[in-house]
């Protein structure tokens, strides 16, 4: 088993993130880059090939592939596939070697004092399957999502990415943790009922679980309430609608479980940084 390793801090540089579909029959492009690049298969399979080693990544598994290196599909999908990638890159050294850590001490290779920050040695695997995929999902989302070209998107991408990292860590780690289960559980009844008229008694009674005891569950493994995570999770359904779509703000404010489009515009103004009319026309934009 192959592991990257770097030292932090400083943290890897986020570069820019997003999402792609390969439709059946079709494979990943030969290219040679200069920064990390992650993929990460939400469904299907992709085939990759780099520097000449071939690897099959499946539905909940990551690849990293190394800057330096040619990569390339070595074979079509059988299956649509959606992938999310993301670019980054570090300025400090590093290598890959075979061997990880058995946990967090193993990591730390130098305590904080009075004038220097605590060193830690990363190791994170090349390719693995995530034990704990949904909070890594929704950090990706997260990163593909967000968009504007202001500093607080900038340092929201760099949050996110560093979380990610630390997520990749643990998931090497192996580290169980029951926060981890119910929040999986949550997350896939939110998923489920999203178009619906929801709240938290609902998902309570569905997954067996206190709503006080899920709410901290959730906070802690995704940083955010099971509310703040619907609202997130329905207005990523509502970008990819109005970026593939026509249909009027209020029709889509109900395909996603709002029925106020007045309430879905303020929500989406106060999480998106811009009005859904305003995320629609920068959609358009690029793909002139």
């Amino acid at each position: 088993m192959t592991f990257l390793t770097f030292h932090t801090p400083p943290f890897p540089t986020f570069i820019k993130a997003g999402q792609f579909v390969f439709k059946a029959g079709s494979r990943h492009f030969k290219r040679t880059f200069t920064v990390f690049d992650l993929l990460y298969v939400k469904k299907g399979e992709l085939f990759m090939t780099e520097n000449g080693k071939p690897f099959k990544v499946e539905e909940g598994e990551y690849i990293l592939l190394l800057p330096g290196m040619e990569h390339y599909g070595h074979k079509e999908s059988s299956r649509k596939t959606e992938v999310y990638w993301l670019h980054f890159k570090t300025e400090g050294k590093w290598w890959t070697e075979e061997e990880g850590h058995d946990n967090w001490m193993d990591a730390k290779i130098r305590d904080a004092d009075f004038e220097q920050a605590a060193q830690f040695q990363f190791r994170i695997m090349q390719k693995a399957r995530l034990e704990h995929p949904l909070a890594a999902e929704n950090l990706l989302e997260n990163l593909a999502s967000i968009t504007g070209q202001s500093a607080d998107t900038d340092l929201r991408h760099q949050l996110y990415f560093q979380e990610l990292l630390v997520h990749l860590q643990r998931e090497a780690l192996n580290i169980p943790s029951a926060a981890e289960q119910v929040t999986e559980a949550a997350v896939s009844y939110l998923q489920e009922q999203y178009q619906s008229d929801i709240g938290m008694e609902d998902l309570a009674r569905s997954i067996l679980f206190h709503a006080d005891y899920i709410t901290r569950c959730m906070q802690k493994t995704l940083g955010m309430t099971p509310i703040q995570y619907l609202n997130q999770y329905r207005l990523s359904q509502a970008k990819r609608l109005l970026a593939a779509t026509d249909d009027k703000i209020s029709f889509i404010a109900k395909e996603t479980g709002i029925t106020d489009a007045t309430y879905f515009s303020k929500l989406f103004r106060k999480i998106e940084g811009m009005t859904p009319n305003e995320y629609r026309r920068v959609m358009s934009r690029q793909k002139e």
